[in-house]
């Protein structure tokens, strides 16, 4: 079971969520794992400007804003 937040640098989208997510849940933040889309041209392809992307066993579970309900439903 694995959470991935998918971000890019310099995206105020993206440190916003990634905020609320350390506020709000640190036990997802620290089981998460970031990965930065454009490291990859198909992370590039898939998901373009729709950052930030927060993944639970690759289902996405948050897109572009932070839902602590939608998190919550599906936290272990």
């Amino acid at each position: 079971m694995s959470w991935t937040l998918f971000s890019r640098s310099n995206c105020s989208l993206c440190d916003a969520f990634e905020e609320e997510l350390s506020v709000h849940l640190p036990e997802v933040k620290s089981a998460c794992e970031k990965v930065d889309v454009d490291s990859c041209q198909e992370l590039q392809a898939l998901y373009g400007n729709d950052v930030p992307v927060l993944t639970y066993n690759q289902q996405i579970i948050c897109q572009h804003f932070f839902d602590k309900d939608k998190i919550l439903k599906v936290t272990p």
